[in-house]
């Protein structure tokens, strides 16, 4: 009669998580993202908790394409990025967020990372342009800096570039718009209400259109990295910019579609590593750095997103991190 193997022992069941090493945990909390060690893994127990708060962890705090972003309340998500910059102790070097950034959180991050070496907000609409400029002014490490999808003015560029000058990353996306078509519904409409219409000059119009890409160029003569995707203006910005910015290696100028590129900027662009041009998607090309956060996102994505939120239980909880 043969012998009947032993079952193995259900170690599973035996292990105790909170026994973990520091250093096996922190190599665990390295795999996650910043959201997963807020709402998740520092709950487990008092332990893990403890490991979560390794500065270590905190110095890239990435707060973005997340459904968590997308369905809990403003409050909520400012306390847990504030949570998260108290855990770095003063060495965060990179802090990116999607929606919810408001001036307070700025001021916040102003007295607490003068280490700050990148801040991208994508789609942050609360917040000013002062206090995006107030935090470029007070972080001396600063090298990049994205304010997409909420419209920046040139005096914005202007600030930043006096108080660091020696930026090297700059992205400012925004959607599209045709312009003259929308200027021209805008003078029908008055005319058929019977009003007058006062037609800008050529010049005064360019203008306008190119102030940023003056601005830009005018104020950040060290810049290494320029997306500048979805804006309105011609080639007469966009030489100004190669003009003022001679360092540039990666240039994002996709769905720029008032942009005349003949062959004398063909010829320019030809001196620049990576080159998105007007009719390119934003995700064609080898370059990672011209990746865009969350770039193949819609806006239909984000309201189905919302919706499956509302819908659904949370998998995790809220925490302690507000009740708003």
């Amino acid at each position: 009669m043969e012998a009947v193997p032993s079952p193995l022992p259900d170690t599973d069941s035996e292990r105790d998580w909170s026994e973990l090493p520091v250093d096996a945990l922190s190599a665990i909390f390295t795999k996650l993202g910043t959201v997963e060690i807020l709402m998740g893994a520092s709950f487990v127990c008092h332990s893990w908790l403890a490991a979560s708060k390794s500065p270590e962890l905190w110095r890239f705090v990435d707060m973005t394409r997340h459904k968590v972003i997308f369905s809990k309340r403003t409050g909520i998500l400012c306390a847990m990025a504030k949570a998260a910059i108290d855990r770095s102790d003063g060495q965060i070097e990179s802090f990116w967020a999607q929606k919810f950034v408001t001036g307070e959180l700025l001021d916040y991050i102003v007295r607490r990372a003068s280490t700050l070496k990148s801040i991208r907000l994508v789609a942050c609409t609360f917040i000013q342009w002062q206090s995006l400029a107030m935090l470029a002014a007070k972080c001396p490490l600063l090298e990049e800096i994205e304010c997409s999808y909420h419209k920046m003015p040139a005096d914005f560029f202007k600030c930043v570039g006096r108080v660091r000058p020696h930026l090297k990353r700059l992205r400012v996306h925004m959607h599209y718009f045709d312009q003259d078509e929308l200027e021209n519904e805008m003078i029908e409409h008055v005319l058929e209400e019977g009003g007058e219409v006062f037609e800008e000059p050529f010049e005064q119009r360019e203008a306008r259109r190119n102030a940023d890409a003056f601005a830009i160029a005018e104020n950040m003569h060290e810049l290494r990295l320029l997306q500048i995707a979805g804006h309105n203006l011609t080639e007469k910005g966009v030489r100004a910019i190669l003009d003022g910015c001679p360092h540039l290696e990666c240039l994002d100028l996709s769905s720029c579609h008032d942009i005349y590129v003949d062959g004398q900027l063909q010829a320019r662009f030809a001196m620049i590593k990576h080159v998105r041009l007007p009719w390119q998607r934003s995700h064609d090309g080898d370059c990672p750095d011209l990746r865009a956060i969350g770039e193949r996102v819609t806006m239909a994505d984000l309201f189905r997103g919302l919706a499956r939120s509302l819908l659904e239980k949370m998998e995790m909880g809220d925490g302690t991190y507000g009740d708003d």
